[in-house]
């Protein structure tokens, strides 16, 4: 799991792969209902929804988003998202607020919704299924994220106020009855109840946010990791699960394709043109400048002040993956990064660093780098192993700066 781990200060890359690098677009609709007006107010719904959006987005989705959203809201918000998915080959739904099941059938309750009598759950609430039907009708893989079975009081009031011919309403979710290229993963078991969470975010939202940027990783990989933190958070109290019926391996970012093999050690390589030779001279008499930059920079990220270090390093701008962010984007991501762990470790491999000239102020330094990151949740794993980073750097009056960035995993 380590060496397929996001990498340190190299991980950003591998966060902020864009939609381009799928051919098709991928599309999300994210909803944190918390502040009910018949309810109270759950603590971590928007906050969940709020996170998941971002993370969503850096990793190249498409993002509609809608907190504290009444019926009608709500309503307008999934037509937008039915318009949004018209020519996408991935639909995302994700919701973290109150939901509940009614023989079988599961709804989204809206903050203004009003279930005193069971006879108005059709009035007043979303059923999640139609979301579902949208998505699925639209995109070849349909992916639904539920963080909706918090203990809530509108199916105790429902269940009290029942009679012979009403629904009678649970407490969590129920499974679907059938889907078509899709994966739906719960919070917790059917029929059980989900914790709010403590912190900031649910337990749920929490592992997920943790695991979803891993690369390379299958969805099902993905949930199997998430599950595994949330049973180890709520000391077996909550166990999320999925059902699915996808066709295909779903990877929320495409991991790496493989190296490519290096020339045999006894092809001679080639004497450089005098035109390279005099660039080789130039950049590499200052190749102790770049080993120096990247040893106090680089590798020591400076998490106390990290919009003016990001600045200083990547200026304005840079080219992560292929796709240019702006200097927020990447500190933003960067903050996220480094505020799970504890302590970290960056390192140098002794002799790796090759220094590939591109002109008097403009070169390609490769290298190994090791890392290592112990987290500050004592109950998720410790992150080791070595990555093979690649730097487009420019000099700039300052000194050395990154214009591009990829990294890629190393057995």
């Amino acid at each position: 799991m380590g060496r397929l781990a996001i990498l340190a200060w190299a991980f950003l890359g591998l966060l902020l792969l864009s939609a381009d690098a799928e051919p098709a677009r991928r599309v999300a609709l994210v909803i944190g209902n918390g502040t009910y007006a018949e309810a109270g107010t759950l603590a971590n719904p928007v906050n969940d929804a709020l996170d998941i959006a971002d993370k969503l987005r850096s990793i190249g989705f498409e993002v509609i988003e809608g907190n504290d959203l009444g019926k009608r809201e709500l309503e307008r918000s999934i037509g937008e998202f039915s318009d949004a998915l018209e020519g996408a080959g991935v639909g995302l739904f994700y919701y973290a607020g109150h939901g509940l099941q009614v023989d079988g059938r599961n709804y989204i309750v809206p903050v203004d919704a009003r279930l005193d009598m069971p006879v108005k759950l059709q009035l007043e609430a979303v059923p999640i299924d139609e979301v579902l039907d949208i998505m699925e009708q639209q995109t070849k893989v349909s992916l639904v994220f539920l963080d909706a079975c918090r203990n809530n009081p509108f199916a105790r009031s429902l269940s009290r106020t029942a009679t012979t011919r009403s629904a009678t309403a649970l407490a969590g979710l129920a499974q679907f009855d059938s889907t078509r290229g899709s994966f739906i993963a719960f919070s917790t078991a059917p029929g059980a109840v989900a914790m709010d969470g403590t912190g900031r975010n649910s337990p749920f939202a929490s592992a997920l946010l943790r695991h979803i940027g891993e690369p390379g990783q299958s969805i099902n990989d993905m949930m199997i990791a998430v599950r595994r933190d949330v049973v180890s958070q709520t000391r077996e109290g909550q166990r999320p699960w999925e059902q699915g019926s996808l066709l295909e391996r779903f990877e929320f970012v495409p991991g790496e394709g493989p190296a490519p093999k290096p020339k045999p050690a006894a092809e001679p390589a080639p004497a450089p043109a005098p035109q390279v030779a005099a660039l080789e001279r130039s950049v590499g008499d200052d190749k102790a400048s770049i080993e120096q930059f990247l040893r106090r920079n680089y590798l020591t990220p400076d998490t106390r002040t990290m919009a003016e270090t990001v600045k200083r390093i990547y200026g304005a701008s840079a080219t992560i993956f292929g796709t240019r962010y702006d200097a927020d984007a990447i500190v933003k991501v960067k903050t996220d990064w480094f505020a799970q762990w504890a302590s970290w470790s960056l390192g140098l491999e002794p002799g790796s660093l090759e220094i590939t000239p591109h002109g008097e102020d403009r070169a390609d330094a490769a290298f190994a780098m090791r890392y290592d990151y112990v987290p500050k949740d004592k109950s998720a794993a410790r992150l080791t192993g070595k990555a093979r980073v690649t730097l487009g750097l420019v000099k700039a009056v300052e000194g050395w700066r990154i214009e591009s960035e990829t990294s890629q995993a190393m057995q």
